[in-house]
């Protein structure tokens, strides 16, 4: 594998600082080392704002007990940030060394496609006893088949 440019050692590296991660996605060109970097760093902003999403939650229907709602909130905000902080720091140090960097559940979600919609026509049967379908011309994706 070729080494990594300079270049898409510092985009890669900013692929990791949160909401920046916009800033490589929309480089003109783009390896394979700095693709998979913007992959990643775009599954860790989506699991930073879904988890920061569930932490405000949790710590807004246990806020209301006085002193156990006050510990769960510091120990969940805590553990929330110095997460997320540390598996940016990690992503920005191996990006920036041109090593690749894997995080177990967010290489799964990084990984993940959506399906293309299905273009064309489509048979569609009228009624469940009908043995022969009538095609019907539908509309898919707004475009006429």
């Amino acid at each position: 594998m070729d080494q990594p440019t300079v270049r898409d050692r510092w985009l890669g590296a900013v692929c990791y600082l949160s909401v920046l991660v916009v800033v490589p996605i929309l480089a003109r060109q783009r390896s394979e080392f700095l693709a998979r970097h913007c992959r990643q760093g775009f599954a860790l902003l989506f699991a930073e704002v879904v988890v920061g999403l569930l932490v405000l939650a949790v710590e807004s229907a246990l806020g209301r007990i006085p002193v156990l709602g006050l510990l769960v909130s510091i120990v969940l905000s805590l553990a929330y940030w110095l997460l997320f902080l540390g598996i940016s720091v990690l992503g920005f140090v191996k990006a920036l060394s041109g090593e690749d960097f894997e995080v177990a559940g967010l290489e799964d979600l990084a990984a993940a496609r959506p399906r293309p919609r299905a273009r064309g026509r489509r048979t569609i049967l009228t009624s469940p006893e009908s043995t022969t379908p009538q095609r019907v011309e539908t509309l898919v994706c707004g475009i006429a088949a």
